[in-house]
C-alpha cells in the first residue's frame, strides 16, 4: 500500500531485554493497519532511515541511570537533521536493574530538543519484560502508531 506510514524503533540492549521490549512494542505497531515499522539497533541507525520514518520509538537499558552511550550517540547524529525529525510522534522505553526510570528522564530531556509530539507514558520495565509488561508495550506500540497515522506533516 502506497500510504503506509513507517515507524522506525531504535534501540541500545546490553542484554537482550530491551531488544525484546523493542520487538514487543512493534508487534502493537503491526495490530494498526497501513503501518510499518522497522526494528535496528541504534548503532545501524543513519539519519536518512530517521528523516524518512513518521514516527519513532527510542529504547535503551539504563546505564548509571542514563542511556546507553550507543542511543546517546544516534541522537547526536540526528541534531543535524532535527528540523526534518521534528514533530513527529515519540514513543520512549527503558529496561534494567534499577535506574530505568531515570534513564527514561533521561532520554526525555535529549529527545526534547527534536520537539516532539509525545506519547506517553514512556515504558519502564525492570530485567527481561514478563506478560504484564508486554501488554502495555503492545499497547503503547498500538498508540504510537495511531498517533502515527492521524498525524500529518508539513514537509518544507
Amino acid at each position: 500500500m502506497a500510504n503506509n506510514k513507517k515507524i522506525l524503533i531504535a534501540y541500545a540492549s546490553r542484554t537482550g531485554s530491551t531488544e525484546k521490549l523493542a520487538q514487543t512494542i512493534a508487534e502493537g505497531i503491526r495490530k494498526v493497519e497501513g503501518m510499518s515499522v522497522d526494528v535496528k539497533r541504534a548503532r545501524d541507525v543513519r539519519p536518512d532511515d530517521a528523516v524518512s520514518a513518521d514516527g519513532y520509538a527510542f529504547g535503551s537499558h539504563s546505564a548509571f541511570e542514563y542511556m546507553g552511550g550507543e542511543l546517546k550517540m544516534l541522537f547526536e547524529e540526528l541534531y543535524h537533521v532535527r528540523d526534518r525529525v521534528s514533530g513527529k510522534p515519540v514513543l520512549l522505553f527503558t529496561t534494567g536493574q534499577g535506574g530505568q526510570v531515570a534513564a527514561l528522564e533521561s532520554m526525555d530531556r535529549v529527545v526534547g530538543v527534536f520537539n516532539p509530539r509525545w506519547i506517553k507514558p514512556g515504558v519502564a520495565v525492570e530485567g527481561m519484560p514478563g506478560e504484564a509488561d508486554k501488554a502495555k508495550a503492545i499497547e503503547m506500540g498500538r498508540k504510537l502508531a495511531e498517533a502515527v497515522k492521524k498525524y500529518a506533516y508539513i514537509v518544507a
